[in-house]
C-alpha cells in the first residue's frame, strides 16, 4: 500500500482534518435538551461532549461478553447458579461484579486502605483495608471510586434490574456522587442489561463538598462542609467513567448545590425509575425530594444512602407525614435504607418555598 502524502504545509493539513473531526464529532452529538446550561451558581452539561479534552484520559476496558463466550465453548458448565444462564448473561454477572470491585476498591486488596470516617478539615487517619467495614460501607475507600461499600452496591444492581424486568420506565438519578463510584456501576448495570433503553444517568454534585447548612433546618446539618475529602472535581468523576468506558450521551451532569440544581433539572426531567440519594443533610434531602418526588414512577424506587442517625432520614420521615404516606422502608445495611414507590404524590411545593416541612 502507497503512503499517503500530503503537500504544503503538514500543520496546516493536520489542522484542517481535525476541524473536519470535529465538525463531525458535533454533527453526531445526541442531547435530550439543550446543553449545556449555565445559572449564576450552576451547570449542566455532557461530559462526553462538553467536558475539556485535555482532561480526558483513555478508557480502561469494555465489557466481558467476547471473552465468556469464548471461554463457555470449551468447558462444561456444573454450578446450578450459572448452569441456566447464557454466555451473555454470565457475561454481564461477570462484568457488573468486575466493576464493582473496582469502584469499591476491594480489586487492590493489599494495597488498599481504609480510611476513618471524620469530618472536618484535618488529615484522616487510616488503617489496614478491613474487609467487613468496606462490606457495610462504614470505612471511606483510599483508591476506590465510592465509599458506598458492598452491600450498597449489590442494592444499586438489584434495583435496576427489578426496574427493567418490571418496565418501570424512566432515568437513573444520583444526588451526591464523591468520586462517581455508585454511578459507574449504575451506569454499567444500565449498559449491559438495558442496553436500548436510552435511559439517562444524571450525575449530581457540587463537586466542592457539602454545604453549609445556612438554612438550619436541622441542627445535625452544622459542620459537613470543610472536610477536603468530600471535595471531588468534575473533571475526576468524569475521567472515572472514561475509564471504564461508560461516558457517553446519556451521562449527564448537574453541578451545584442541589437548591441551585433541582429546579432547573425537575423542567427537564421527565420521568426517574430510581433516586439515589446521598446528600447526608436535612437540607440537600429535601432540595431532591420536593423537586424530583413526582417523577418518580410507581414501582421506582428511593435509595437513601444515610438513613440511619443522619438528618436525611428526618428530611424523609417529615416529607411523608405532610404528604400523608407511609411507604415501606427496607434497610440495607447499618447505615443505608430504600422504599418503593407505590401511590402517587402531589408534592406541597409550597412547603418548599416557605420552608414549611413539618405538620
Amino acid at each position: 500500500m502507497e503512503n499517503t502524502v500530503f503537500s504544503g504545509d503538514q500543520s496546516e493539513s493536520k489542522k484542517a482534518l481535525k476541524s473536519i473531526h470535529d465538525e463531525e464529532v458535533t454533527h453526531q452529538q445526541i442531547r435530550p435538551f439543550s446543553m449545556p446550561i449555565h445559572g449564576k451558581k450552576y451547570e449542566i452539561f455532557q461530559p462526553l461532549y462538553d467536558m475539556d479534552v485535555t482532561k480526558k484520559n483513555p478508557q480502561l476496558f469494555g465489557t466481558f461478553e467476547e471473552r465468556i463466550s469464548w471461554a463457555r465453548s470449551m468447558v462444561q458448565i456444573n454450578d446450578e447458579e450459572f448452569k441456566d444462564l447464557s454466555p451473555k448473561e454470565h457475561a454481564a454477572l461477570m462484568y457488573i461484579d468486575m466493576i464493582k470491585t473496582f469502584v469499591s476498591g476491594r480489586v487492590f486488596r493489599n494495597a488498599e486502605l481504609s480510611v476513618v470516617p471524620r469530618l472536618g478539615p484535618n488529615m484522616l487517619p487510616t488503617i489496614r483495608f478491613n474487609e467487613a467495614k468496606r462490606d457495610g460501607g462504614r470505612d471511606w475507600t483510599f483508591a476506590g471510586d465510592t465509599m458506598t461499600g458492598q452491600k450498597r452496591l449489590d442494592n444499586v444492581h438489584a434495583l435496576l434490574k427489578d426496574v427493567i424486568e418490571n418496565k418501570v420506565i424512566g432515568d437513573y438519578i444520583e444526588t451526591g456522587v464523591w468520586r462517581g463510584g455508585s454511578s459507574v456501576l449504575a451506569k454499567a448495570v444500565l449498559e449491559v442489561l438495558d442496553p436500548n433503553s436510552n435511559r439517562v444517568s444524571y450525575v449530581c454534585d457540587s463537586f466542592m463538598g457539602l454545604p453549609p447548612g445556612e438554612k438550619k433546618l436541622s441542627k445535625k446539618d452544622a459542620g459537613w462542609d470543610n472536610t477536603p475529602y468530600l471535595e471531588v472535581a468534575s473533571d475526576i468523576v468524569a475521567n472515572n467513567f472514561i475509564k471504564y468506558g461508560l461516558l457517553d450521551s446519556n451521562v449527564i451532569f448537574a453541578k451545584g448545590f442541589f437548591n441551585e440544581t433541582m429546579p432547573p433539572l425537575a423542567e427537564k426531567i421527565k420521568s426517574l425509575s430510581i433516586m439515589r440519594l446521598d446528600g447526608d443533610m436535612y437540607e440537600s434531602t429535601v432540595d431532591v425530594l420536593y423537586h424530583l418526588y413526582d417523577k418518580l414512577s410507581i414501582g421506582g424506587y428511593v435509595i437513601m444512602d444515610d438513613w440511619f442517625g443522619f438528618p436525611s432520614k428526618t428530611a424523609c420521615e417529615d416529607f411523608f407525614a405532610v404528604h400523608g404516606i407511609e411507604p415501606e422502608i427496607i434497610p440495607i445495611d447499618d447505615i443505608s435504607a430504600y422504599w418503593k414507590k407505590t401511590e402517587d404524590v402531589q408534592v406541597q411545593y409550597w412547603r418548599y418555598e416557605q420552608s414549611s416541612f413539618t405538620s
